[in-house]
């Protein structure tokens, strides 16, 4: 098994400061380092059912400007993808987020997935776009991400449409979560996943449990329904 590539990164966060500030500079520093029961993209799972270590680290300006990457470790499996992932997964991403006032807001920009020691064509990039709205303690959000025709996408392009629910339970550290997506794969076809879950937040500390399911046909691996457990720290 070829070395593990996320491991600089997760190191990198380790040694983050939390929630640094750039004086007078504008600019933030985010960061979480995640222990996960199964790692779920979109439904499916890319670590095999079994732990994956996420971490990631976000930089932002006041602007709403902000620039990151989110690493995770796979079990080598692949997708629809022509290639094999490898052992593991950087999502590299910029953006822009801004408010429209009375709690709507809207983020877009540009996700690129790279696998460090993905054998074939596997790597890929996705502009994305969302809008949020807030109400009290629950915020809703609707959003796409639109893959072109590339090579790790079999030269097929890939649309994914989501939707997704958040409420806070006051006075409690207990948000509730929905969420539900569609897949557009073209030739490799299309499907739906959904969930349901809840996190707590005790300081810089997470914890979740998602229930997550798929209509992919039973015979499909690493698709069938199961529960996601989350413990990590953000800062």
């Amino acid at each position: 098994m070829k070395a593990v590539s996320i491991l600089p990164v997760l190191a990198l966060l380790a040694a983050a400061p939390a929630v640094a500030q750039i004086p007078d500079g504008g600019i933030t520093f985010f960061g979480e380092a995640t222990l996960l029961s199964d790692y779920r993209f979109r439904g499916l799972s890319r670590s095999e059912g079994d732990p994956a270590l996420q971490g990631a680290l976000t930089v932002q300006t006041d602007s709403g400007f902000y620039v990151g990457g989110r690493g995770t470790t796979l079990k080598g499996i692949g997708d629809v993808m022509v290639g094999d992932f490898g052992d593991a997964e950087l999502d590299l991403y910029a953006g822009y987020g801004f408010n429209l006032g009375l709690g709507t807001s809207v983020d877009a920009g540009l996700l690129y997935y790279y696998f460090p020691d993905g054998e074939g064509k596997t790597d890929y990039f996705e502009p994305y776009a969302s809008i949020s709205h807030q109400l009290g303690p629950v915020q809703a959000t609707a959003g796409a991400k639109y893959a072109p025709e590339q090579a790790a996408l079999g030269d097929q392009d890939m649309l994914y449409t989501f939707g997704e629910i958040e409420a806070g339970i006051p006075t409690t550290p207990l948000t509730l979560t929905a969420g539900a997506g569609h897949q557009d794969a073209g030739a490799f076809g299309d499907y739906w996943n959904w969930s349901l879950g809840a996190r707590a937040a005790l300081g810089p500390l997470q914890a979740g449990i998602r229930y997550v399911d798929t209509d992919v046909p039973e015979e499909v691996p690493h698709a069938d329904a199961g529960v996601v457990l989350s413990l990590g720290v953000r800062f």
